[in-house]
């Protein structure tokens, strides 16, 4: 009984928090103006997206640069002398990541980022918003400091592939951007699509914050998803080994795992590069992770492209 009264007081305390479960459907977005969707962006900040026919990504998540907290564990030297030794960043054409690019939405967070990121790597860089980058404020910082556009939310194109960044940070997409991103991909239905996105569609039982806090929603999403043809929904957030849901056998939706360790999980870092070979269709994703001295290369999967 004690412990039925602790967990229900545990998820009173989580409810009354604010960013913790936001109100369904809540609309960040009170004035969008232009549909970021039909945009089909050609440049990131200042760097031109210019990739036709094969091309590899670096691709990340989770790095919250700026946190202390206890057990993090940060390799990010090793990172960059394995990516420099064995040829991935003198390879790369784009690089992705995948959200909470900071630790607290902190300006003093978003400028070391940048200044990493922007000093490490010479091509073009997605930094898709996570819900640890639009707290007390982030979000302006976010667009200003690391976003590299107008907006949280957009499409650009890369070979034949369209790649549609969708802002989740408040575990909802709200009215608005549903309905764009929505409409957007029903009027796109020739190409390829891959949507990169922070909050995965479904958590767990023991894990119900990593995932849509509307369960109408994020259903609607995932029907519209799969009936307009998106490929590949790419998602981090979850701080977990790389997870796969394949929901139909052309609609494939990837978890990948932070770019931090957590010594308390027994997590390690890891990160991701992606192959695409246009002739195939073939889309592959390598996963990589610290084995206590270096990183190394331990999964691959391969998806045919529509």
């Amino acid at each position: 009984m004690k412990k039925l009264l602790f967990l229900l007081l545990v998820l009173l305390l989580l409810i009354s928090c604010n960013n913790i479960i936001p109100i369904p459907n809540i609309d960040q977005y009170s004035n969008p103006g232009i549909n970021y969707f039909e945009t089909d962006l050609t440049s990131i900040g200042s760097r031109n997206i210019n990739i036709d026919g094969d091309f590899e990504i670096l691709l990340i998540s989770d790095t919250h640069f700026g946190k202390t907290k206890s057990g993090t564990v940060f390799k990010i030297a090793e990172f960059e002398d394995y990516i420099k030794s064995n040829g991935i960043l003198n390879n790369i054409d784009l690089v992705i990541n995948l959200g909470d690019v900071s630790d607290n939405s902190e300006q003093a967070q978003f400028d070391s980022y940048q200044n990493w990121s922007t000093n490490l790597f010479s091509v073009p860089i997605i930094n898709v918003i996570g819900n640890h980058d639009n707290r007390n404020g982030g979000v302006e910082r976010f667009i200003n400091t690391v976003a590299g556009t107008a907006s949280t939310f957009y499409c650009f194109k890369a070979s034949d592939i369209h790649f549609y960044v969708v802002d989740s940070a408040y575990r909802t997409l709200g009215r608005q951007q549903l309905g764009y991103f929505i409409d957007a991909l029903e009027k796109d239905s020739s190409s390829k699509k891959i949507v990169l996105t922070h909050i995965p569609l479904y958590g767990s039982i023991t894990n119900f914050y990593a995932s849509f806090a509307d369960e109408k929603e994020r259903n609607f999403l995932l029907s519209n998803l799969s009936k307009f043809g998106v490929d590949l929904l790419l998602t981090g957030h979850k701080h977990a080994d790389e997870s796969y849901y394949s929901y139909t056998q052309s609609f494939t939706e990837v978890v990948v795992h932070s770019f931090h360790g957590d010594a308390m999980r027994n997590s390690r870092p890891s990160f991701y590069t992606c192959t695409y070979k246009k002739n195939a269709s073939l889309f592959t994703i390598n996963s990589y992770s610290y084995n206590g001295s270096t990183f190394e290369k331990i999964g691959e999967h391969s998806y045919t492209l529509k």
